[in-house]
């Protein structure tokens, strides 16, 4: 037990090595990631014993699979800059300042339901990406923005992309549940959503109240207490309007539309609220800066927004909401034919089963982002010079190559690791050591580290659908071995893997690099570990009442 416990903890170094460098020493996560992934390569190669063309050909894999996520950035920075550069998100933000003032209420309507909406559109990182961009046009700080859009990005998670995590699960745990339970598959996935949503939805109660807390204790002085207190009745009615239709549509009509159409309604229920200033504090709270001894105040707006102004002001993010929905819901056929024009690359360097698919025009960072950045450019043109659209791509290329090499470093790393079984030295992996030392350890407290291992998983591979990928089947296992509710056990992963977005390294590298806070990764992943730990605490609490 203790040479298994020791080749854990060598595991578990490159994510240690990543955590102290960027939340102890404040490393930016490129320098932090690259000495990750040199720390991994070397436990590769000397512990581990792989042959080093196939940690090349993981090395590549990783540096593949960054393609994917670098595009969806690169379109939401090309859609920001656009829009910054033509006005436009000027234009938001004077209308959503008429809505409420207030940064608190901002945070709820922009990153903890607009945020939903696109999340169960899109998934894969694009909703804080998305939503922190907004809230730093509205006067929030870079660092405050990222904080609140990844910790409102963990509720809707599971039921992603129109239910991808969910599915994807299910599918991969397909063949162990008709062996083992004797159950159709579309029976063990109703028993697993409805699960989830109970799970992620009443501890989800509590997600707006961690926004407002976040905000209030790290950007500002005096009064805090009051400033949280006074938005609980608002915080608890925003989590109904989103969380009431999220247990009734996961539960009777399955995963697909759990959080896309929650997210609508509680938009339109909160923003009318907010309007009405319904349960809307009479105090207005503002951002501190403490480094120079003043209150942030929002610009004051002179005159009126017209409705007219503000449609064509969101007109972009309407046609990317409605091009979402026409290409990931499968009834309308698009999502099959975009996803048939993927490049495959089959068996990297000779390894078997290792392949990468590149689905260019379905990735969201191309369809709708850039296409509807260069549609904006092309419908306001002539309010632009050359010298305009030349700074627009100029900046968006700068700031992808500031974060490019944290991606890549990072998910070549986590590759490896997954890989690593692949070796000479007859060790699992370095991950399946990690999760089933930790199991080992457990026993039948097991229900109570599934969770935290879901949040790992998300950690370490940036997705709740590989975080579930990686443990379900584990999970599955020995929830049989040790008489445990198998649906249970699998909510339980998914509602963890949905909490670790709010730390995970990937996303926070991607939302930072869209609000210019890059370099300050190590910050927000430090600000959301509270956050996270609480969700999880409440949803083994819900699972200990109601099983």
């Amino acid at each position: 037990m203790e040479s298994i416990m020791v080749y854990a903890l060598l595991a578990a170094i490159p994510f240690l090595t990543a955590l102290i460098l960027m939340v102890g020493f404040k490393f930016s996560s490129g320098k932090s990631l690259i000495i990750s992934l040199i720390v991994t390569i070397v436990l590769a190669l000397l512990v581990w014993r792989m042959d080093a063309h196939t940690v090349l050909a993981y090395f590549l894999y990783g540096a593949l699979k960054s393609l994917d996520l670098l595009l969806i950035i690169s379109g939401a920075i090309l859609l920001l800059n656009t829009l910054k550069q033509t006005g436009i998100m000027q234009v938001i933000s004077d209308g959503f300042q008429k809505i409420t003032p207030d940064p608190r209420i901002q945070a709820i309507i922009i990153a903890y339901m607009f945020g939903a909406f696109i999340e169960g559109a899109a998934g894969y990182g694009t909703p804080a990406a998305l939503a922190a961009p907004l809230l730093v046009g509205l006067g929030f700080p870079p660092v405050a923005a990222c904080a609140v859009a990844l910790i409102s990005n963990s509720t809707p998670v599971p039921f992603a992309a129109v239910g991808t995590p969910m599915l994807t699960n299910m599918t991969n745990l397909s063949s162990a549940v008709t062996e083992s339970l004797g159950i159709s598959l579309d029976q063990f996935t109703a028993d697993v959503t409805h699960k989830t949503v109970l799970y992620l939805g009443l501890a989800g109660f509590i997600v707006p109240i961690l926004l407002v807390i976040t905000l209030v204790m790290f950007y500002s002085t005096g009064r805090r207490v009051k400033s949280i207190l006074e938005m609980i009745p608002f915080c608890l009615m925003a989590a109904c309007a989103f969380v009431v239709p999220y247990y009734f549509l996961g539960t009777y009509l399955g995963p697909e539309f759990a959080s896309i159409i929650s997210a609508c309604i509680g938009l339109v229920v909160t923003v009318l609220a907010a309007r009405a200033k319904i349960l809307v504090p009479a105090h207005v709270w503002y951002f501190y800066d403490i480094e120079h001894d003043e209150v942030i105040m929002p610009k004051e707006i002179f005159g009126s927004v017209s409705r007219r102004k503000l449609f064509k002001a969101w007109l972009p993010y309407l046609i990317i909401a409605v091009a979402l929905l026409l290409t990931r819901i499968p009834a309308f056929g698009l999502r099959a034919l975009l996803n048939s024009m993927a490049i495959h690359v089959k068996n990297i360097l000779g390894v078997e089963g290792l392949n990468y698919d590149f689905a260019l025009i379905y990735n969201p960072g191309l369809t709708p982002f850039i296409m509807v950045s260069i549609g904006t450019m092309l419908a306001n043109r002539k309010n632009l010079t050359r010298e305009d659209i030349d700074h627009v791509f100029g900046a968006t290329g700068k700031q992808v190559l500031t974060i490019a090499m944290a991606l890549v470093s990072g998910i070549a790393m986590v590759q490896i690791m997954l890989g690593s079984g692949l070796n000479h030295s007859g060790l699992e992996g370095m991950i399946t050591q990690i999760s089933t030392t930790i199991v080992a350890s457990i026993g039948k407290a097991f229900p109570f580290i599934v969770p935290p291992l879901g949040v790992f998983g998300a950690f370490v591979s940036g997705s709740c659908t590989v975080s579930g990928v990686m443990f379900g089947p584990l999970e599955f296992q020995t929830a049989q071995i040790l008489g445990f509710p198998a649906a249970s056990m699998i909510a339980l992963q998914m509602a963890g893997g949905a909490i670790g977005n709010m730390i995970c390294i990937h996303n926070v590298v991607a939302v930072s690099s869209t609000t210019e806070a890059t370099g300050n990764e190590g910050k927000i992943i430090s600000m959301n570990i509270l956050p996270c730990i609480a969700y999880v605490v409440l949803v083994l609490a819900v699972y200990c009442i109601f099983g």
